[in-house]
């Protein structure tokens, strides 16, 4: 989380000479203060390391991450990585760092730290008062509409963020989203706390709710359907790649290794130079991350598909309902073949949407409890299974409320031109994969 509100005042006391005299009592007490601040020995260490802290730079449009602004500083630039992976900064939320936070640098031990100055004035209750939430805890900035297509738009019509619309939108926690492919009708909701947007999407609207034209609305699905019919070809492929793997254990596969063979299977190349698993993490670099950072199901949506679906559930109070709404918003745009991963700050899954005599199916490899296979499904077991998807957007919702943590979902379909740029070096030059 970055600090924010903090503001140092330093006051110089200016000793004019003066006729000797007795101290008593709170001069006393002010005179061996002063003497303590300037002759104890900690005290004299601390204030050397203090000066040993020295500003890197504010986040902004320009330097969005803490990387970008090491590379800046001709004296920090080649060292950079060595910096952002050192021990005093392993475990920090630099994805968290939001614009308008000034960035420092402590020479001793390499720490980065931030925090962001508040140039707000205090914010009136009346204000606060005015604001809707949704179920979850979340401040409903608005909707996405034809009077305001842009998240920016909403933000700056709301009473208490908008001075704050692009600091918002280009912090950390929020650069990666993907603004440009909301969609007319989109809720817009943001965390009080970490300042966090959601999109909640609406799949039934009735005429008189519409915000944009039938003909828009014509186009926006036809554009969709057609990438789903492109697509739907390799992802039926995915799936058949995956299937043959039930059974084998965990220990064996894991949930993202599952997928990664699925690939492979495909014909796309993970490991080497020009290789999937280089691109992701050219990712994590790109934005002062750990290299397996993007190794995980919303890494590859990132890079060899698109995203159709994501979205943060926070404060989770009533999981059952939460699953239940989730699911069903889903059915009408799922796909076999699909990445679906669910994480949370403390874990992660990774897995692929397949379909099983009419119902909606998820392959991964971990716990598996809700087997379909009528032989299996009594067996629970650490292992390649498909389970049903409803329930398992279930379970994760109420493991999510168990331990108080947000859930995130990344729904994404795989894009042949994407994955063509990852073809593995037995495929011929000439020959496209897909």
């Amino acid at each position: 989380m970055p600090i924010n509100n903090i503001h140092a005042r330093v006051q110089t006391a200016f000793i004019q000479p003066q006729e000797a005299r007795n101290l008593s009592g709170a001069a006393a007490d002010n005179f061996q203060k002063v003497l303590n601040d300037n002759t104890d020995p900690a005290r004299q260490t601390e204030k050397r390391q203090e000066s040993k802290i020295i500003k890197l730079g504010v986040i902004d449009k320009n330097t969005p991450t803490v990387s970008n602004l090491l590379h800046k500083n001709k004296k920090f630039k080649d060292e950079t990585w060595n910096i952002i992976f050192s021990a005093a900064n392993r475990g920090k939320h630099f994805k968290e760092i939001r614009a308008g936070s000034e960035v420092t640098l402590n020479l001793s031990n390499n720490e980065i730290n931030w925090h962001r100055p508040s140039r707000k004035p205090v914010i009136p209750t009346s204000a606060w008062k005015e604001q809707k939430l949704t179920a979850d805890g979340l401040v409903i900035v608005g909707r996405i509409s034809r009077e305001n297509p842009t998240v920016s738009n909403l933000l700056r019509r709301n009473k208490i963020y908008h001075d704050e619309a692009w600091n918002i939108i280009l912090s950390g926690i929020n650069s990666d989203k993907p603004f440009n492919s909301i969609r007319p009708g989109t809720t817009i909701a943001i965390n009080p706390q970490t300042f966090e947007l959601s999109f909640i999407r609406h799949p039934l609207h009735t005429i008189a709710t519409k915000t944009i034209s039938s003909a828009a609305q014509e186009h926006l699905s036809t554009a969709v359907n057609n990438f789903f019919v492109s697509n739907k070809n390799i992802s039926q492929k995915l799936v058949d790649e995956i299937r043959p793997y039930i059974g084998r254990p965990y220990s064996e596969i894991d949930c993202y290794g599952l997928v990664v063979r699925g690939l492979k299977g495909l014909g796309v190349q993970y490991g080497g130079t020009g290789g999937l698993r280089e691109a992701l993490e050219k990712m994590a670099l790109a934005q002062g991350k750990p290299l397996n950072s993007y190794q995980n199901g919303e890494g590859l949506i990132r890079a060899a598909g698109k995203t159709t679906f994501v979205k943060t559930f926070n404060h989770i109070q009533h999981p059952e309902r939460l699953a239940e709404q989730t699911f069903s918003g889903l059915k009408n745009s799922l796909r076999q073949g699909m990445i679906l991963s669910f994480s949370t700050p403390s874990r992660g899954h990774t897995g692929v949407v397949a379909r099983d005599n009419g119902e909606w199916s998820y392959l991964n490899s971990g716990l598996i409890d809700h087997q379909l296979d009528q032989k299996s499904r009594a067996r629970t077991s650490m292992r390649v299974g498909e389970e049903s998807l409803e329930k398992e957007i279930d379970n994760w919702f109420k493991l999510a409320k168990n331990n108080n943590e947000p859930l995130e979902i990344n729904l994404g379909m795989l894009d042949k031109n994407k994955l063509n740029n990852f073809r593995s070096h037995h495929t011929e030059v000439n020959h496209r994969l897909f």
